[in-house]
C-alpha cells in the first residue's frame, strides 16, 4: 500500500513539476525534498518492521489457501 503513495507523488511531480516553467533550482529542490521524504519513510517504516521481526520473505508468509 505504501508504494501506491510513492507512485502517486512521483506521478504528480512528473505531471506538474517537470514541464512547469519554474526555475531549475526550484524543480531540483522539489526533487531533493521528495527523495528525502521517501528515504525518511523507508528508514522509519523499515526500522519499525525490523524491530518487530518482519522480513517480507514470502517463505515466512502463511498459506492463503488451506493445504491440509
Amino acid at each position: 500500500m505504501g508504494l501506491v503513495a510513492v507512485f502517486l507523488v512521483s506521478g504528480l511531480i512528473e505531471a506538474l513539476v517537470t514541464p512547469s516553467p519554474l526555475p531549475t533550482v526550484v524543480r531540483v529542490g522539489i526533487g531533493i525534498a521528495a527523495e528525502a521524504a521517501f528515504l525518511a519513510y523507508v528508514v522509519y517504516f523499515g526500522r519499525r518492521a525490523a524491530r518487530t521481526g518482519d522480513t517480507g520473505d514470502v517463505a515466512d508468509a502463511p498459506d492463503v489457501i488451506p493445504t491440509g
